[in-house]
């Protein structure tokens, strides 16, 4: 089976459109019991997340609004001064938003955190850590980790009996909205709504979808982590898939894209991480559309001035293009959950004239 390769970190752009281009092989298989998707090529040791990965969505209000609902929603299930525990914080966006607020009793982990806040420690959690916790929260960490029931396995024993919080994308909304720029190399696991309650042998206190269903979540006790999941794991259950058979409109959407922007046409892409990274490197993998793009728009500043892997396009803050943007200029937005939030600004800035599409 032919792999397809894909840049290992999407979430690190690069400093120079000459730098080197980190680039990963993608087999997908489907294990047929868990409804779960794996790549099976997977390096661990490939993807690069050093203190220039940047993956913070704080600068939406959109995405804040999202870490408030978490909050909420675990501030609704546990008393005030329980301990909350993020292992893989990344900026420490959500942990400053929940130790801002003061009801829980806050610490975090991330290797990748360049912060100050005395409460994060910048290493990963390991299995030689023991730490008490009465709820641990594990936020867009798991769909990076292989085999991702012994992972819990080791936070169980490292926090015992402690309730988790686990939120990852939700592969049923991925499948039914054909995006294919969701899949990426450095998430390994894509979970089904099935899959991941399975992880607890679907023995779950709460599971729901979020983020306008591209995310879901579940809430769990790590001592009800059963054999459901590892059993179908271990099996030889499983079949490869390609590209075509998940998303068998991929060509279909970027020939749209491309006959709406034209043969002399601008289209300038607004979303500077994964989405926007995979759906330019695929469409100009079979289309040629880089041609037409300028360069992506990305509101978070330490991603401006950078290039996307992959494609090589410049990113570039929202106001280059506020200045720039002319009648006839498509703006492509890479994820639909942003799309009222930007096209306010468009109209604060009287630039109606865009045309506006999401991928």
């Amino acid at each position: 089976m032919t792999s397809l390769l894909l840049p290992t970190t999407p979430n690190n752009p690069l400093v120079s459109a000459q730098a080197h281009d980190a680039m990963g092989p993608m087999q997908l298989r489907e294990n047929t019991t868990l409804h779960f998707i794996e790549n099976a090529a997977f390096d661990p040791s490939a993807t690069d997340y050093d203190p220039n990965y940047e993956n913070s969505q704080a600068h939406s209000k959109q995405f804040l609004a999202h870490m408030a609902h978490v909050h909420d929603t675990l501030k609704a299930r546990y008393p005030a001064g329980s301990k909350l525990v993020e292992v893989g914080c990344g900026k420490g966006d959500f942990l400053e938003l929940a130790q801002t607020a003061g009801h829980f009793q806050c610490k975090g982990y991330d290797t990748t955190y360049d912060g100050s806040a005395p409460f994060i420690e910048k290493r990963y959690l390991t299995a030689q850590d023991k730490e008490t916790a009465d709820i641990v929260v594990l936020r867009h960490v798991l769909e990076h980790i292989p085999q991702p029931h012994k992972f819990l396995s080791m936070l169980a024993q490292v926090f015992g009996a402690a309730d988790i919080y686990i939120e990852v994308p939700n592969l049923d909304w991925i499948l039914q909205n054909n995006t294919f720029f969701d899949i990426t190399y450095e998430h390994v696991n894509y979970f089904s709504q099935h899959a991941l309650a399975a992880l607890f042998d679907q023995s779950v206190k709460t599971a729901e979808l979020c983020f306008d269903e591209q995310y879901q979540f579940v809430i769990a006790s790590l001592s009800d982590l059963g054999s459901q999941f590892p059993t179908a794991y271990d099996a030889k259950l499983w079949r490869d898939l390609s590209f075509d058979q998940l998303f068998p409109q991929l060509e279909t959407q970027i020939d749209s894209l491309t006959a709406a922007v034209g043969e002399n046409g601008r289209c300038f892409l607004w979303g500077a991480a994964t989405k926007g990274c995979m759906f330019l490197l695929h469409a100009d993998r079979l289309r040629s559309i880089g041609r037409h793009v300028p360069y992506a728009i990305d509101i978070n500043p330490k991603k401006q001035g950078r290039w996307l892997p992959g494609s090589k396009i410049a990113i570039r803050a929202p106001e280059a293009f506020f200045e720039d943007a002319q009648p006839g200029d498509v703006l492509a937005i890479a994820n639909p959950a942003y799309q009222n939030e930007i096209t306010a600004q468009l109209a604060a800035r009287e630039l109606d004239f865009v045309k506006v599409c999401c991928i």
